[in-house]
């Protein structure tokens, strides 16, 4: 049985704008192996999905609330990562 992947929260709500994408991209650069980034922010960060595919990372939108949107983000391809359930 596989060891469960290291998580960080990084919560970026109520900033401004690139803020949130420039921190979720710092914390990124610094994710090992079997682990995860769970980001917090505000709304839906889509002008980041296209950087996280070209930098090599997947990702899953867990919640999406008013106010809140939830996303896992690991490097694509790291199965102990990309397993663990998500919620």
């Amino acid at each position: 049985m596989n060891a469960p992947p290291r998580e960080t929260t990084l919560d970026v709500r109520g900033l401004e704008p690139c803020e949130p994408l420039d921190r979720i991209l710092q914390a990124l650069d610094r994710l090992g192996s079997a682990a995860r980034l769970r980001a917090l922010v505000s709304r839906e960060p889509l002008p980041l999905y296209p950087l996280l595919r070209q930098r090599g990372f997947a990702w899953q939108v867990v919640r999406n609330e008013p106010g809140c949107c939830e996303l896992l983000i690991w490097r694509a391809g790291d199965a102990v990562a990309a397993a663990a359930d998500g919620t």
